[in-house]
């Protein structure tokens, strides 16, 4: 099984991938962050530039559900993206 998200942010695309055995970060084509393993729950953590040149943190938070992955991004202290909102919609 393989879940993947790719988010556009400003002008940056984020990419999340998951596998039962790896999940990796990706900012604009560059791995930032790649977790190897089995996991019911993982963290990846990133940064991406600001148009001011300043950095931003991204935090991911990936959890295994009963039939599919959930998957929340955010970028400094705001959530932009999550599986659930995403299923509302």
């Amino acid at each position: 099984m393989k879940d993947l998200w790719e988010i556009k942010h400003s002008s940056h695309r984020i990419r999340v991938e998951s596998t039962w055995d790896q999940k990796k970060l990706w900012v604009d084509g560059v791995l930032q962050d790649d977790q190897p393993g089995f996991a019911f729950s993982a963290r990846l953590f990133g940064n991406l530039r600001s148009e001011d040149g300043s950095f931003e943190d991204i935090k991911v938070s990936l959890g295994l559900g009963l039939c599919s992955t959930k998957c929340r991004i955010f970028v400094g202290d705001t959530q932009i993206y999550s599986t659930e909102i995403a299923w509302e919609g």
